[in-house]
């Protein structure tokens, strides 16, 4: 295939070229090599802004607005369809069909019908694997086989999972797979190549990169609305709780008057100001005789200290405590942030320095405000008390449990709903501009005649594939079918050729046809636009190097200033001939001034004498100063190394102070274990006392026992017994029967009463 276009571009740089033309081609040869290339690219979709690229003159991007405070659920259809558009944008990457002329070959020709058709064919096969890259629930074949592995996985680990169990889950998996490898098999049809196949022509895989990019927005749009959600939920949760021991400010001046809202921006009046900052002495606080604060009028006393509404209770001032939704607490502080950001701006942006004063006090007192709400709203919310009356444990409603619950643990639950938004909005910032990326690699792609050129070979490849597999599969092929290969087989050997002349045009780095091509792409494909743009620009900078040296020779009679550099010169040039003779005579009178120097070399001697006499002087401070640096840099020296023996020591007594406090805190819980212990201790020993008087009297009657004679025959007997203080009496009765004896005795020591009873039986004298 002749390259007509690119000769008669070349033809610019050599008129010799357009002499070569025969006649009737015309001015400029018809080509025929990118027509179809050309069409194809200059026909892509308009790419909407991209939504993470900050518009030039603003202050966000379409992204930006759409995240907002990040409380705000992204559903606009016009920033879902910028976050997730597709080239080919309707199925073809070769234009938008109905808003040209019909996509026939005999609309844009074979070649582009091939490459946009190739293209637009891989599409749905990719879906089939993977599924739909604008649906968070299309999982496509891939998504299913593992889903079934996974849960086949699941039920293996479970040792109560049945054999019938198993058999169909087994079974499942493998009809997941087949399911894959055949819609896998069809992609890799179209596509000339499989899908992590590095051969794969860079069309599709720009195609796939793309896809699969926008898969990752599309599931990262979900994940970010779920993570505000649940961040919204648990904000209204801890918002609509109430805070029984709030303290308001008793006056809202600097919201409701100070400032106000003009079309929608903050903006201060200053004549409330003056009276907010109390500039004419006449707007306290003021304060009763037991020190009670009436807040009506303002916020701050006379001294300019912020005060807040107070009681006198029991004799003591307590703060005026009520009870607040925390809703109304936060609200309290954003308006007073709100408020701070207003003055603080115009205390930037004021030029009248007789309010200055009066706005930076203004600035003062907000700060104030705000730093008092800002308090009120972090005790609020650590405010551990359990609100959870609920005695029964209710599943369906989790936040009656009977598990304790408070303000605090509300607002753990919110912090920890926010900072996963936070990390699913990063997630999808990336997504976002990772999209970008990969569309635009795919315009790189089909804005590059040898990428186009390589596409076209690889649909053409896959087209021969499906004409001669169909013959093979036919057991008597037709004759369409084999003509349909032969058609096939010829469309592809005119791509390669077509391939092979582009990449032979620009094999050379330092030919010009790389640029021509480049030309010719620029201007749609428009021959006789290409050649006036090249010689547009070969004229124009013809003329700018005209210009250049008209202005460097421009000779005037206005003077050097208005010549040009090269004839201000030249003029120059013939100045300095006039003024050599000048030069001579000054020369001579410069031998004379000379002469008349050397007569004064005495008294230039004595000023260099007494100039030494100074210098040496100098030198000699100089010295001192010299040894004073020395000394010094030795003091600083010696500074610095006990700076830094200090701050050893500071590290080490901070580390002793730890180290103390741990111990200390150890030594706090011991001792109060100790304490427990010696009470129980003490308690214990109460009880050993009392029990120690019944001991006593024990022994005592064990002694007054052991003391009853023995009566032979029978009879009564008495005993006595004492024992460290205590005294026992007993009385015994004895009696022989026969051979047998008995003993009964009776004792009393310290009001208790003590008994024995005793056999015995003789067996042999």
């Amino acid at each position: 295939m002749i390259m007509k276009r690119v000769l008669a571009l070349t033809a610019l740089a050599s008129s010799a070229a357009l002499a070569q033309q025969q006649p009737g081609d015309g001015n400029i040869p018809a080509p025929d090599l990118f027509d179809s290339q050309i069409l194809c690219s200059g026909q892509l979709p308009t790419m909407p802004e991209r939504p993470t690229v900050v518009p030039e003159g603003a202050t966000s991007s379409q992204l930006d607005t759409a995240i907002g405070m990040g409380n705000v659920l992204i559903t606009s259809q016009t920033v879902l369809d910028a976050l997730g558009y597709v080239v080919p944008a309707g199925g073809s990457n070769c234009g938008q069909g109905e808003t040209e002329d019909a996509f026939t070959v005999a609309g844009q020709g074979a070649v582009a019908v091939d490459v946009a058709e190739g293209y637009s064919a891989l599409l749905p096969h990719f879906m089939e694997v993977y599924g739909d890259p604008g649906s968070a629930s299309d999982i496509g074949t891939a998504g299913a086989l593992k889903n079934a592995r996974n849960d086949l996985a699941l039920a293996e680990a479970d040792d109560t999972t049945s054999a019938s169990r198993l058999t169909s889950l087994r079974a499942a998996v493998t009809r997941a797979e087949q399911a894959d490898n055949a819609a896998r098999a069809k992609f890799n049809d179209v596509a000339g190549g499989a899908i992590d196949d590095d051969d794969v022509n860079p069309i599709y895989a720009a195609a796939i990169a793309e896809w699969m990019a926008k898969s990752t927005v599309t599931r990262a749009i979900g994940d970010y609305n779920d993570a505000v959600g649940r961040t919204t939920t648990a904000q209204a949760v801890v918002d609509a709780m109430n805070y029984g021991d709030y303290v308001p400010l008793g006056n809202d001046d600097l919201v409701d008057d100070v400032i106000v809202d003009v079309g929608g921006v903050p903006t201060v009046n200053l004549a409330r100001l003056r009276e907010y900052v109390n500039a004419a002495g006449d707007n306290t606080a003021t304060a009763n005789a037991n020190g009670v604060y009436d807040t009506a009028d303002s916020n701050f006393d006379a001294a300019g200290n912020l005060v807040a509404p107070n009681r006198l209770d029991g004799g003591e001032l307590v703060a005026l405590e009520e009870a607040t939704l925390v809703r109304v607490a936060r609200t309290n502080l954003n308006e007073r942030q709100a408020a701070l950001a207003a003055l603080k701006q115009l205390q930037t942006d004021n030029r009248n320095a007789l309010m200055q004063p009066v706005i930076d006090e203004g600035v003062r007192r907000a700060q104030a405000e705000v730093d008092y709400y800002d308090t009120q709203l972090r005790t609020a919310l650590a405010d551990d008390t359990n609100r959870n009356t609920v005695t029964v444990d209710n599943p369906a409603t989790p936040e009656n449990e009977a598990a304790p619950f408070s303000i605090a643990s509300r607002n753990a639950d919110h912090i920890r709903a926010s900072n996963a938004r936070i990390g699913a909005e990063a997630t999808l910032r990336a997504a976002a501009r990772a999209r970008e990326e990969a569309t635009a690699d795919v315009i790189a792609q089909f804005s590059s005649p040898q990428s186009f050129y390589r596409q076209l070979v690889s649909r053409r490849e896959a087209l021969k594939a499906v004409a001669d597999q169909a013959v093979e599969d036919a057991r008597t092929p037709t004759d369409a079918m084999t003509e349909a290969a032969k058609a096939a087989a010829k469309a592809l050997t005119d791509a390669q050729a077509a391939l092979s002349s582009y990449e032979s045009l620009v094999a050379d780095p330092d030919s010009p046809v790389g640029g021509l091509i480049d030309t010719l792409v620029e201007t749609g494909g428009d021959d006789g636009q290409a050649l006036v743009d090249a010689i547009s620009r070969t004229w124009d900078r013809t003329a700018e190097n005209m210009d250049a040296i008209e202005a460097l020779t421009a000779d005037t009679e206005d003077g050097a200033e208005a010549d040009g550099p090269v004839t201000a010169n030249r003029k120059a040039i013939e100045a300095n001939d006039g003024d050599i003779e000048s030069l001579d005579g000054r020369v001579m009178q410069n031998e004379t001034d000379i002469d008349a120097l050397q007569e004064d070399t005495e008294t230039n001697a004595g000023m260099i004498a007494a100039n030494a006499g100074n210098i040496a002087s100098n030198a000699s401070n100089i010295g001192v100063n010299a040894n004073n640096i020395v000394d010094n840099r030795s003091y600083i020296g010696r500074n610095a190394a006990t700076l830094v023996e200090h701050g050893a020591f500071i590290e080490r007594n901070a580390g002793n102070i730890a180290m103390n406090s741990e111990r200390i805190g150890a030594n706090a819980a011991a001792i109060t274990m100790n304490s427990g212990l010696i009470s129980d201790n003490r308690h214990m020993i109460g009880e050993l006392n009392s029990e120690l008087d019944v001991v006593r009297a024990g022994v005592a009657a064990s002694i007054a026992l052991s003391r009853m004679p023995s009566i032979d025959g029978g009879g009564l007997s008495f005993g006595a017994g004492t024992f460290a203080g205590e005294f026992a009496y007993a009385v015994g009765f004895q009696r022989k029967l026969g051979l047998a004896s008995f003993d009964i005795g009776l004792t009393s020591s310290g009001g208790e009463i003590g008994a024995g009873v005793g056999v015995g039986v003789k067996f042999w004298d």
